[in-house]
């Protein structure tokens, strides 16, 4: 993987297929139906945290082993098996037209997921290029304090008198 470009996407409404059914797949769902993405997990078993948001009816389960097949419909996919060999075979599937995050070999992927804090409107977001994720969270963690839930409302009043000032422009 070269430079990263970092980027904002809306996913709302997209389809994200998370293959793995463990610890930090269940991570990985959680930040993504977050956003609102449609999600698709894809595995023979699932982790607690998994069975509850599939029971809730906020992400589909396809109780299967990986195939090529699920990625049909894909716009974001994550490899998040605790098989490297696995995850590799996910991202030759995914090929180069759709974002895709390896957990374990970030080289094989196109794009993953930095730590960030959301404050309303306001996101803030830190990667260390898969070198050190938790370095990355630590950096996070230290804007909370800084970044406190104020800035919510803060930025909402700044929104809104933007919103004024290009309507008076028009």
């Amino acid at each position: 993987m070269g430079p990263l470009y970092p980027l904002m996407v809306d996913l709302k409404g997209k389809s994200a297929v998370v293959v793995g059914g463990g610890r930090v797949a269940a991570r990985k769902v959680k930040s993504l139906l977050e956003v609102g993405a449609q999600v698709t997990i894809i595995s023979p078993v699932l982790d607690v945290e998994l069975t509850k948001e599939v029971e809730a009816g906020n992400a589909d389960w396809k109780r299967q082993w990986f195939s090529p097949e699920v990625l049909h419909e894909a716009w974001v996919v994550v490899a998040a098996t605790n098989d490297r060999d696995v995850n590799a075979q996910v991202a030759r599937a995914a090929g180069d037209r759709r974002l895709v995050n390896v957990v374990d070999q970030p080289e094989l992927g196109n794009c993953h997921f930095p730590a960030y804090l959301r404050r309303g409107r306001l996101t803030l977001a830190v990667s260390t290029g898969g070198a050190s994720p938790r370095l990355a969270q630590q950096i996070r963690d230290g804007w909370k304090k800084e970044f406190d839930d104020t800035w919510t409302e803060r930025l909402e009043q700044l929104y809104r008198e933007r919103r004024k000032r290009r309507g008076r422009r028009q």
